[in-house]
């Protein structure tokens, strides 16, 4: 049973799944995805749209959803339990559903560790409790983990591979329908319908703003997977924006400058060194909360990784259209800090100088699963 709760989650176990395949492993796949699982043959109990939240007020509206499929599927793994289960990030909800896996004798491999060294430290007991091992895609998190009494292998991230295997196409420029001399700008909002509500109207705004200051710059908003064109319209229909759907990878590394929202996609940007702002605003509440909680002072990969404030970040208040516009006009006219904004992200990149991380994973699962037929014999 593999469970992942977003777009990101989706992809990377569609990657995992991919692996498995490629290195022999027949076994039956099935739990709660996207359509990149569904391609890649995992048996879909529900999409995984309803957990796409971030939050505590935003995740309330889904809530009697939520409890529904939790419902189900702890029922399912006591009556019928699988020989495996994989949870994938999304630990609001992975976490009970280990729980209850780990009761019923179930191996627990967690792929992409919940982000417990940033905050709600507290959930080490419950991954030490229910994990057989914490497969992790940061080189920081083994010793983090581990010093916490959690076996945890770090299998290298998956987008270093999306990276050695890009090829520019010379045609994107036409395709976009750039003009000679015109450069493109890219906007990334995030992927769950909450995120592209609060950030899209500040990106607009913003865009709308820098039109007479930069008249041949273009923005593009890339459309995420499951989110369908009328989230984007009021944005899109006027010509402000422009929506595609080519990569996150192919358009930021044709884009002169990228914002992006905090995640899965301003990481992928990071790595392709393009200047980067990452911003990030929940509802007042939630905000409230996390700075209680949250012990880390950066929300971004680029920074967390470096240890230091390479990218800038604005946060809730301080994401506004007027601070927005003055970020990225002090990257746009100042070709100096933008040059050394690509070394230091060129810096972080090199840290992550390791292919082959789904096939990794998929080797450790086929461990796993090779112990549970030893053990079922």
């Amino acid at each position: 049973m593999l469970v992942a709760g977003e777009a990101s989650g989706d992809a990377h176990g569609a990657g995992l799944v991919w692996a498995l395949r490629a290195a022999g492993c027949d076994a039956q796949l099935y739990g709660v995805g996207g359509t990149a699982m569904a391609a890649a043959g995992v048996e879909l109990r529900q999409g995984s749209q309803d957990l796409a939240v971030v939050g505590l007020t935003e995740v309330l509206g889904r809530l009697p959803r939520v409890l529904r499929l939790m419902h189900r599927l702890t029922a399912e793994i006591r009556r019928d339990p699988p020989d495996l289960f994989v949870p994938i990030d999304a630990p609001e909800f992975n976490l009970r559903l280990a729980s209850a896996a780990a009761r019923r004798g179930v191996p627990v491999v967690y792929f992409v560790a919940p982000q417990v060294w940033a905050w709600r430290e507290r959930r080490v007991a419950a991954l030490r409790r229910c994990v057989r091992e914490l497969l992790v895609l940061f080189p920081f998190e083994p010793a983090w983990f581990a010093a916490r009494g959690v076996p945890t292998t770090f299998v290298g991230h998956p987008l270093i591979d999306d990276l050695e295997a890009f090829r520019p196409d010379p045609e994107l420029p036409r395709r976009l329908g750039l003009a000679e001399g015109e450069s493109l700008g890219l906007m990334l909002p995030g992927s769950r319908a909450g995120e592209i509500a609060r950030h899209l109207p500040i990106f607009g705004a913003a865009a709308q703003r820098l039109r007479s200051r930069f008249p041949r710059l273009r923005w593009v908003v890339r459309q995420a997977p499951e989110v369908d064109d009328e989230a984007y319209a009021p944005w899109t229909r006027d010509g402000t924006l422009t929506l595609r759907r080519e990569s996150v990878i192919e358009l930021a590394q044709a884009a002169r400058l990228v914002v992006s929202a905090s995640g899965t996609a301003s990481f992928e940007a990071a790595l392709t060194t393009t200047p980067l702002i990452v911003v990030y605003r929940v509802s007042p509440i939630t905000w409230a909360l996390a700075r209680r909680l949250v012990r880390v002072p950066w929300v971004s990969m680029a920074n967390l990784t470096a240890g230091r404030a390479i990218v800038p970040e604005l946060l809730q208040r301080d994401l506004t259209p007027d601070r927005l516009v003055g970020e990225i006009a002090s990257l746009l006219e100042d070709p100096v800090r933008a040059e050394a904004m690509r070394a230091e992200l060129a810096a972080v990149r090199r840290r992550f100088d390791t292919r082959g991380a789904y096939a990794r994973a998929a080797e450790r699962l086929r461990a796993h699963l090779a112990g549970a037929e030893e053990r079922t014999r």
